[in-house]
């Protein structure tokens, strides 16, 4: 067992003044390991070596939530700064922490877990880890040795519950939203919270990083940073573990707030909106974007949403407040899979809308699926067909792979009658995750998937186009190079973008 910090039996004070907990004296360390070539998908390295290096997000959530109670957060971020094991151990000695915590998606579990491992057996303390991952298979995770906490849901009142629970040696089992191991090794999953007013949410403890390290293949400026304005999204595409959650915006002035605090106190001066769908609400956008020009914020800024989310208007506005590029989930060019994805949205919907972004000066990136449930070589030939006639300005092409949480792996589990990702994290299976309803191999899919690239990215007149509009050497290397690497490793639809 784990040995409890020093300092659970110190006094405790009840109360902060911001009627939250007062945690000082606690000392929290936050890991982002590294990740690298997983062995169900080798495109994960072209996220590494060429997509960019973005911060974790909901760590810096976690760093912002514990220094609102009072704790002193160390975050180390192995995997931007390119820190060895021995590196990030002597980072953890020199500060003394009381816990370590890190976020694990199932899809790295097994190269987190590593990390875990190995930290511990240096660094003694309590592990805690949040994440989604924890809301699936909370009980999987404990199993292992290494790992002592975990928070199920959102931490903004679980995680401080939980420290405040340890310091005064309460019972575990009142605190909601965390898993915990008793005694005898039986793990329990207590009720989840309530979810949280988006608007009462400490910001991202930005200053723990050094913006500069953070990047995408597309960036304009070095200072870098990743966002969201939203919790949850409304539609039920049956491949997105966010589908079908209650949508939760937070407010115009709280979101431009934390824009001014991002260019003011940190330098930051472009940043990637991953809302699943920034636009859900439009007035709201409008009223964001105005409030961007009102404060006169010279930032310039991505965001996701769907092609039905987007008036004129919309785009107006979004164009006059820096917003430079939209990433559209376009996914197929055959409407029989589009039905079965739920997309409720039409290939005339993607050429309109496409066409008019771009007429507003805003470049254009379509995220596409192959391997999809039903899916053929007659549909994925449209699906490319698509990609190329949209005249996108750039395109991910993805080999789908069901995530846990999604109606695609309920059909999964339907048809193969296993649950291939909990046997992956309750036993290390590396057994790769069949594609549901699809007669291809995965073989066929991959060799699908790279010629989507090869049509999209090295056609003549995309060539040109695209070096015209380059402004540095480092700027054109870095995109060759990224399109290269896609090509011979294709990524999965999570491969792509991780945030943490």
């Amino acid at each position: 067992m784990t040995k409890l910090p020093s300092w659970c039996d110190m006094p405790y004070s009840t109360q902060s003044s911001s009627g939250r907990y007062d945690l000082s004296g606690i000392k929290f360390a936050l890991v982002y390991p590294p990740y690298g070539p997983v062995k169900n998908e080798p495109g994960i390295k072209t996220v590494k070596e060429n997509y960019g290096i973005f911060p974790s997000l909901s760590l810096l959530y976690v760093a912002g939530i514990l220094e609102n109670v009072g704790v002193e957060v160390l975050f180390i971020d192995a995997h931007a700064e390119d820190l060895t094991l021995e590196e990030t151990v002597r980072r953890l000695n020199e500060f003394g922490p009381d816990f370590i915590g890190y976020t694990l998606t199932t899809y790295l579990f097994f190269q987190s877990l590593d990390w875990i491992k190995a930290i511990k057996e240096l660094v003694d303390v309590p592990v805690v880890v949040g994440g989604v991952h924890l809301s699936i298979y909370a009980k999987e995770t404990l199993g292992y040795k290494d790992i002592d906490y975990a928070v199920t849901g959102e931490a903004e009142e679980s995680l401080p519950s939980l420290l405040k629970a340890i310091t005064k040696k309460e019972d575990l089992s009142l605190v909601r939203g965390i898993a915990y191991k008793r005694d005898n090794g039986e793990v329990v999953v207590t009720p989840r919270e309530a979810e949280v007013d988006v608007n009462e949410s400490p910001f991202p403890a930005r200053q723990l990083l050094d913006n500069e390290i953070y990047y995408s293949f597309i960036s304009k400026y070095k200072n870098f940073s990743v966002f969201i304005t939203s919790r949850g999204c409304p539609y039920k595409c049956i491949f997105c573990e966010q589908g079908s959650k209650t949508f939760r915006p937070r407010s115009p002035k709280n979101v431009v707030d934390e824009l001014e605090m991002c260019v003011k106190e940190f330098g930051i001066r472009e940043l990637d909106f991953f809302d699943s769908s920034f636009t859900i609400r439009k007035q709201r956008v409008i009223d964001i974007c105005d409030e961007i020009k009102r404060r006169k914020l010279d930032i310039v800024w991505a965001a996701r949403t769907r092609v039905d989310c987007i008036t004129d208007d919309v785009l107006k506005a979004m164009a006059s407040a820096g917003c430079t590029r939209i990433y559209y989930g376009i996914e197929s060019g055959n409407r029989e899979i589009l039905h079965t994805l739920r997309k409720s949205t039409s290939i005339d919907m993607y050429h309109d809308v496409i066409s008019r972004t771009k007429k507003h000066g805003i470049h254009t990136f379509g995220y596409f699926m192959l391997g999809n449930p039903y899916e053929d070589e007659i549909s994925m030939r449209q699906t490319i067909r698509l990609a190329l006639d949209l005249d996108l300005d750039y395109a991910q092409f993805s080999k789908v792979t069901p995530m846990p949480a999604t109606e695609m792996y309920t059909m999964l589990l339907r048809t193969h009658g296993r649950d291939y990702w909990r046997e992956h994290i309750a036993n290390g299976t590396d057994e790769p995750i069949p594609r549901p309803l699809c007669d291809l191999t995965d073989a066929e899919i991959e060799r699908w998937t790279r010629l989507a690239y090869l049509r999209f990215y090295y056609r003549p007149s995309y060539i040109m186009r695209s070096v015209s509009r380059l402004k540095s050497r480092d700027e054109f290397v870095r995109s060759a190079k990224t399109a290269w690497q896609m090509l011979l490793n294709p990524p999965s639809e999570e491969g792509m973008e991780v945030v943490g």
